[in-house]
């Protein structure tokens, strides 16, 4: 009879052990997830402290390299789908949120921000930008 408590107790230990360490699938779904969004997030910050220290040449040498990390993190999305399936649901949708913003917070601020990745060429030349404000009108109207 002890032998068997000590057995018992012993599978009891082992597969509370073994249930801790595994993943639920919420938070599996948010690393694979944020693996996919960290190339552009990195891509983001540098874009933007290019913006902010008015290098434009740089910024616009870095536009066909968001073209190709955008495709990369497309292609990685859609392999994410097709791993975890859809996330449908608000109560659903409500986990997978809580478990991004513990998985990468900083990715998830950022999204939440509305942050563009990546923006057209034309937004960096000022000339095409703002005529009218060249021109000394501020109602944007010409």
């Amino acid at each position: 009879m002890k032998k068997t408590i000590q057995l018992l107790l012993c599978v009891t230990i082992l597969a509370a052990a073994g249930c801790g360490q595994k993943k639920d699938k919420y938070d599996a779904f948010a690393e694979d997830f944020c693996v996919c969004m960290k190339p552009m997030a990195d891509f983001q910050k540098e874009f933007m402290a290019m913006m902010e220290e008015g290098r434009q040449e740089d910024m616009m040498a870095m536009l066909e390299k968001s073209q190709q990390i955008d495709q990369d993190g497309q292609a990685c999305m859609a392999e994410l789908e097709k791993k975890h399936g859809l996330i449908e649901g608000e109560e659903a949708e409500a986990k997978a949120m809580e478990a991004l913003r513990k998985a990468c917070p900083d990715i998830i601020a950022m999204m939440e921000e509305g942050a563009a990745p990546a923006p057209a060429p034309e937004d960096f030349l000022e000339e095409e930008m703002m005529p009218e404000m060249e021109a000394g009108d501020t109602t944007g109207q010409q």
